[in-house]
């Protein structure tokens, strides 16, 4: 069975998808470092803002289902089962950047639980490797997850060209088809007007 046949015949929806996963990465970049800076400010204050913790709960949660949505094996992807089939052939989000995304959810989740405790060094250099976690290994985690979706986009794009080309073979082949046919009605048609000649003479 074609995975690719599985996709609603609508290739550009399928790229139009894949695009919006790479805006998506590059809005969990912006997620996790808002995420952090409010870590940090929330962090010193002594009276936290009730604003900024809502923020910063609708910034992790976010990620979270941004993650879950980008990542083909997880339960809570909302994506095409024939695209998740396509980010899989393509390994566009392998199992350990999959456990990256969640380790950055499951620590800021971590240190978001503890800021109604009071100020701790503990706490402040949680915030501090969480943000180091963020500039490096995330970062790295999710430059790797667009180039795996930018070939997922690559696959779709050449598959698009292959089926392109493989139904104008196939036209040039009917044409071919019928050329050969038309000569072969018409050979048939001058032989009958010669038999018919004769049997008039």
């Amino acid at each position: 069975m074609n995975m690719m046949a599985d996709i609603a015949d609508d290739d550009s929806r399928t790229e139009a998808v894949l695009a919006t996963l790479i805006n998506k990465c590059g809005k969990m970049r912006m997620l996790s470092h808002r995420v952090v800076l409010t870590l940090l400010l929330e962090n010193a204050k002594a009276d936290k803002c009730r604003d900024a913790l809502a923020d910063l709960e609708k910034n992790i949660t976010e990620f979270a289902q941004i993650a879950g949505d980008i990542t083909p094996g997880s339960a809570k992807s909302k994506l095409p089962a024939a695209l998740k089939r396509i980010l899989v052939k393509v390994e566009a989000v392998s199992q350990s950047q999959s456990e990256e995304l969640s380790r950055f959810v499951s620590i800021a989740r971590s240190i978001q639980a503890r800021l109604a405790e009071p100020v701790s060094a503990r706490r402040t250099e949680a915030i501090e490797e969480l943000a180091d976690f963020v500039k490096t290994t995330l970062l790295d985690t999710l430059n790797a997850i667009v180039e795996g979706i930018s070939r997922a986009l690559d696959h779709v794009v050449s598959h698009r060209q292959s089926h392109v080309g493989q139904q104008s073979r196939t036209i040039r082949s009917s044409i071919s088809e019928l050329e050969k046919i038309s000569r072969m009605i018409m050979i048939i048609s001058v032989n009958a007007s010669i038999e018919a000649s004769r049997v008039g003479a």
